[in-house]
């Protein structure tokens, strides 16, 4: 296929990388498909995404240098930010070949069932990616998001990093590292970016259907590589089920709960603040 105004960006990324033009005409169908069919460039029909650390600096800098120099609670916002969260748009030409920022299987080309979570990232109404990226806007993890509307439920195949934060990895997501290293606290980073970027998910999904909220959101173990975070939280006695085409099976044997309503309480999403200051995040509650 010839690159024209519709497939640009495409051709930019994939020549950047040094992708085939063979791959190329794959990513260009799938787009092609994905408009055929209408399908939304988010789930929600919205974008989700945080500011960059540099973003962030350059806004404050334009509204009062002085925040910057004396805020505390900036200054540590700020250090949260060395990663940020973003849903993914669809039509964003990364999805196609997202395993190769995250050190996985995540690409159309694959041999292996993530060409089939790729493809269904772009062409699918119901699946989208929420990546993370580090505070020069590169993607280094990803999480691909399975929503089931109707039953009101939504599940995670895993959390995938980029190889630069897997050192010492002796098994999947099973590290031998300093927990107070920088090496671990990257990956607890990266894990908060995840949960910032599903509490905004959960609350605009909530606003937009408010008599049928979202229930819960499972994360699958399989060959999660934040296995440690994962292990904070409460496992699901009952697994939710993803149609088989998208080959969810990292999420097949073991799913742990990341948020779950519990009864009629309708405020802000809050983590418990006890576990909050223990470094414990739970999972999200409301």
């Amino acid at each position: 296929m010839e690159i024209d105004r519709d497939n640009v960006d495409i051709a930019e990324l994939f020549a950047s990388r040094g992708i085939s033009q063979t791959l190329f005409d794959d990513a260009v169908s799938l787009r092609k498909e994905a408009k055929r069919k209408n399908i939304p460039e988010h789930i929600l029909g919205k974008e989700l995404k945080e500011e960059t650390i540099l973003e962030s600096i350059e806004r404050i800098r334009k509204g009062t240098e002085e925040q910057i120099l004396n805020g505390r609670d900036v200054i540590e916002k700020l250090y949260e930010k060395k990663f940020t969260y973003e849903w993914l748009n669809k039509n964003d030409p990364h999805n196609s070949i997202l395993g190769l920022f995250c050190s996985c299987c995540g690409t159309i080309a694959s041999i292996e069932y993530g060409r089939n979570i790729a493809a269904a990232s772009i062409i699918s109404k119901d699946v989208q990616n929420l990546v993370v990226k580090d505070s020069n806007g590169r993607i280094v993890a990803k999480g691909t998001v399975y929503l089931r509307k109707d039953q009101g439920f939504a599940v995670i195949n895993d959390f995938e990093i980029n190889q630069k934060y897997r050192k010492h990895e002796i098994k999947e997501g099973i590290y031998i590292a300093d927990e107070q290293g920088s090496e671990e606290q990257d990956r607890e980073l990266i894990y908060k970016a995840f949960i910032r970027g599903i509490k905004a998910f959960i609350e605009e999904y909530d606003k937009q259907n408010p008599d049928n909220p979202l229930k819960q959101v499972n994360v699958g173990y399989g060959y999660n590589r934040l296995k440690r975070q994962v292990d904070r939280l409460k496992k699901s006695e009952k697994n939710f089920i993803v149609p088989d085409r998208y080959s969810f099976w990292d999420a097949l044997e073991e799913q742990y709960i990341i948020y779950e309503k519990k009864g009629k309480d309708k405020n802000e999403v809050e983590k418990n603040e006890d576990e909050k200051e223990k470094g414990n995040l739970g999972g999200i509650e409301r």
